[in-house]
C-alpha cells in the first residue's frame, strides 16, 4: 500500500521538476514590474519637487497639489458628493485649488509675509500655472532650492490648516502658521547647510 502511495501520488511529474537555479538566473523582478507596470515620460516639473534636500511630506503634498489631486470640496461636489463646495475656510468662495492655495485670504496672509522675506520681486500669483512658471525659474537673489523649499512648506500648511478647520473647526492663526513655516525653512537650510546649493540660502532668507 506504501509502495502504491507513493508511486501513485508522491511522485512528482517530469514535466513539473523545474530547476530553481535557472528560475534565479532568468527571473527579473524589475523586468517584471516594468512589465506589469510601464515607466510613463519623466515630467519637467518632478525636478523642482523631488530635489536634494527636500522634505518628503511638503514634496509629496506639493506632487499631488500640482497634479490637482486634491480632493477639495469643488472636486467632491463634483464626483456628487452631498457636500458644499464652499471653502471651508473663507466660507465665501468655491474651494478649488487655485482659491484655496492662492487666493483665500488665510493663503493671501502668507504669501505676503513670504514676499517680505524673499529679496526679490514676488509676482501676486493668479493661478497655478502663473506659480509653477516663477518656481521653474531662478535669480541671484532667490535660488530655486529656495523658492521650492518656501512654497512646498506654504502649500502644505495652508492644505494642513485646511484640514484642520474641517474636521476640527479650529484654525490657527496665519502669522502663527507662518512661525512655523519660517521655522521648518531655517532647520532645512542649517541641516543641508554644507551642501552647495544650500550654503548662502539662509542669509538670503533671513536678511
Amino acid at each position: 500500500m506504501v509502495n502504491r502511495l507513493n508511486s501513485s501520488y508522491f511522485v512528482r511529474p517530469p514535466a513539473m521538476v523545474v530547476s530553481i537555479s535557472v528560475i534565479n538566473h532568468s527571473f527579473s523582478s524589475a523586468k517584471t514590474w516594468e512589465v506589469l507596470r510601464p515607466r510613463a515620460p519623466p515630467q519637467a516639473f518632478a525636478k523642482f519637487i523631488w530635489f536634494s534636500g527636500a522634505t518628503p511630506k511638503p514634496a509629496f503634498h506639493m506632487w499631488v497639489t500640482n497634479l490637482n489631486r486634491l480632493p477639495t470640496r469643488s472636486r467632491l461636489a463634483a464626483w456628487e458628493m452631498q457636500i458644499t463646495p464652499v471653502c471651508c475656510i473663507c466660507s465665501s468662495h468655491p474651494e478649488t485649488r487655485d482659491h484655496l492655495m492662492l487666493s483665500c485670504f488665510y493663503a493671501e496672509v502668507l504669501w505676503f509675509k513670504s514676499r517680505r522675506r524673499f529679496r526679490d520681486t514676488v509676482p501676486v500669483f493668479t493661478n497655478w500655472p502663473e506659480l509653477v512658471l516663477w518656481l521653474s525659474s531662478s535669480s541671484p537673489a532667490t535660488p530655486s532650492h529656495l523658492r521650492t523649499m518656501v512654497i512646498q512648506a506654504l502649500i502644505y500648511n495652508i492644505w494642513k490648516q485646511r484640514n484642520n478647520m474641517l474636521h476640527n473647526q479650529a484654525l490657527t492663526p496665519p502669522l502663527v502658521t507662518f512661525r512655523e513655516i519660517n521655522r521648518h525653512i531655517i532647520s532645512s537650510i542649517y541641516a543641508w547647510r554644507k551642501r552647495k546649493h544650500f550654503s548662502n540660502l539662509m542669509a538670503r532668507w533671513l536678511i
